[in-house]
């Protein structure tokens, strides 16, 4: 009976009811991508086999390095700014929409300048150009921005599904018809272009601001990027972490390597959806949690560790047990040696699973420029530990340089937090 009892008290307290259909809705949403983009993105690296696969993933991974400017870190800086001031929502929408097309237009003129300066092949570059269209495209994310905001990710999430169910059926038409290598990067930009049509349709569907509402406002832009600039760095950084190891492999390696790393991390990278997922829901939480005091952050903070902790160790030991063989059953006995990457490689994503909602707190603290640090220090210990062990080890050297890595950032991060802000340990703040 007090089971029955606290259960229809659960149902009844509207905000965790409004939290659990939000995350209901992001799950469904990312179970349908971990499905869809999975099972398609193995058929189209059985299609293109290793060598060709290699080309295509060391494009994105040198167009995704350029990708973290077009963002300028601004995303949950305007989250908070949603959350905090809704009477000016249109305004932070229209500037953030405004910064972020500058930003892209900026990361689109950098990137072809790399592509210039860079001593690729002519097949590459054409790809990477393509590719790197897809910035302006994402400038609309601010429209998802907005529905995470107000807890109404289901309108996303609709945008997203009709955008990766089209995209789909667009790639495997491609393989039916065995299109070349330069067909599957016009789909990375198609799907952009696509996911922002759906974006504005339900955005103009379901909001009730005037275009009176909007305006670009210069002391807010000047407010949003005096907090963003250190998130800027740690973006671009955050992406170089997962793919300069792509990068370096196809300089010190073979393309061959790169379809093999881009083959484990198509399935390593998949868990770190679940911070994306939880952290759509939980961020607005825990800047309302921070409000009532700060003791109700830590313990939220707390419980969400231990949580993600008792969940992440066991998952990464099965899918290391399994490695070979979901390698092998997804992509085909080419990629069979993929799966001794991916055995490694989904140790790297465990310091950021568990670790996610306690990263949050630099943003709430407004202590962003520990991302800064981070970012600096991901890109020097990356490099130095790729150059260093790809020689040593082959492709796999590239992985146990992104697990390196990946343990040093999370060590150095506590490191830094707890020393203004106490979350794990006792201190003047948060007991």
């Amino acid at each position: 009976m007090k089971l029955i009892a606290k259960i229809d008290n659960f149902k009844n307290h509207a905000g965790i009811m409004k939290y659990l259909k939000n995350t209901s809705w992001l799950l469904a949403d990312n179970v349908l991508k971990l499905i869809v983009g999975l099972f398609i993105g193995a058929w189209v690296a059985r299609h293109l086999g290793p060598k060709d696969y290699g080309v295509f993933s060391y494009a994105a991974s040198f167009v995704a390095m350029f990708g973290g400017i077009a963002t300028l870190g601004l995303d949950s800086i305007v989250v908070r700014e949603l959350v905090s001031k809704k009477h000016l929502n249109g305004e932070v929408i229209a500037t953030t929409f405004i910064l972020k097309v500058i930003g892209a237009c900026i990361a689109l003129l950098l990137l072809c300048a790399g592509l210039l300066l860079s001593d690729l092949s002519k097949e590459i570059r054409i790809i990477a150009l393509v590719m790197g269209f897809s910035f302006i495209f994402q400038s609309v994310n601010v429209v998802r921005l907005y529905f995470q905001s107000i807890v109404k990710s289901k309108y996303f999430v609709m945008a997203n599904v009709g955008s990766v169910i089209i995209s789909a059926i667009v790639k495997i038409s491609l393989i039916l018809m065995d299109a070349p290598l330069i067909d599957f990067a016009k789909v990375f930009l198609f799907d952009a272009f696509t996911l922002s049509l759906f974006l504005m349709y339900f955005y103009i569907k379901k909001t009730n601001l005037k275009i009176i509402d909007y305006s670009f406002n210069t002391s807010l832009a000047k407010e949003l990027l005096k907090d963003s600039w250190p998130l800027i760095f740690a973006a671009i950084a955050s992406v170089i972490k997962l793919k300069l190891g792509q990068v370096m492999l196809g300089s010190l390696g073979s393309f061959e390597d790169v379809g093999y790393y881009a083959a484990a991390s198509r399935l390593s990278e998949l868990w770190f959806l679940i911070p994306v997922l939880l952290g759509s829901s939980i961020y607005p939480a825990l800047i309302k949690a921070r409000e009532v005091s700060p003791v109700l952050l830590k313990t939220r903070v707390l419980t969400i560790t231990k949580v993600m902790l008792a969940f992440a160790i066991p998952f990464a030991t099965i899918v290391s047990l399994l490695s070979e063989f979901a390698i092998t059953l997804l992509f085909g006995d080419e990629f069979k040696e993929a799966g001794h990457y991916l055995a490694f490689q989904i140790w790297s994503g465990l310091p950021y699973v568990v670790l996610f909602a306690y990263s949050q707190v630099t943003y709430i603290e407004g202590m962003t420029k520990i991302h800064l640090y981070l970012a600096i220090l991901s890109i020097v210990s990356i490099a130095i530990f790729n150059y260093w062990l790809i020689p040593l080890f082959g492709g796999i050297g590239a992985v146990y340089a992104s697990l390196i890595t990946a343990l040093l950032g999370s060590c150095v991060m506590i490191i830094l937090i707890e020393k203004d802000v106490k979350i794990f340990t006792k201190g003047a703040k948060y007991v």
